[in-house]
């Protein structure tokens, strides 16, 4: 019985595979984390942007150094639709995690900014977000998660590139 295309074994096969089955336990390891503040792994994941977090591969910048980002940055660094980043945002802002303000320099923008309210459910996620790092990290060295991390980023700089040059390479078929 032929089923089509003959399956091998690949490094390359493997890290991607292997890559999709921890994207599944982060989501849900997020939630976990993310239900301590109410919210859901993509809300606090957007809360973390919206406060600036610096470990995101490619962080949001706004453009005055003071100025929150606003949802179209965020939905281009994390190439997400703006439908979707919208649709989290409003999520926050009913919460009272995020408040919306005019872009002190285009008035058809706005800036986003995190309220005290929202400080306080990432200060109380904070532990248990640390806690869940040291177990997903907790088989490999100093030296390998620095590896990990600079292997990964460079996967994801690919990627961006790919993307803005116009999508997935041809299959050749």
């Amino acid at each position: 019985m032929n089923r089509g295309a003959r399956l091998t074994r690949s490094v390359e096969e493997g890290v991607v595979l292997a890559l999709f089955d921890i994207a599944n336990q982060l989501y849900k390891l997020g939630d976990a984390v993310a239900a301590g503040a109410g919210l859901t792994t993509q809300q606090w994941l957007m809360l973390l942007q919206v406060a600036g977090d610096p470990n995101f591969s490619r962080p949001t910048r706004s453009a005055a150094a003071d100025a929150g980002p606003a949802g179209s940055s965020i939905a281009r660094d994390r190439g997400v639709s703006r439908a979707n980043v919208s649709t989290l945002l409003s999520q926050l802002i009913a919460k009272g995690y995020v408040q919306q303000l005019e872009h002190p320099g285009d008035r058809r923008r706005k800036q986003l900014l995190l309220t005290e309210q929202g400080r306080r459910a990432l200060a109380a996620i904070e532990p248990a977000r640390r806690e869940a790092n040291r177990k997903l990290l907790g088989g490999l060295a100093p030296a390998e998660r620095a590896q990990l991390l600079r292997s990964l980023r460079a996967c994801l700089e690919h990627l961006w590139i790919t993307a803005e040059s116009g999508g997935v390479p041809p299959t050749g078929t």
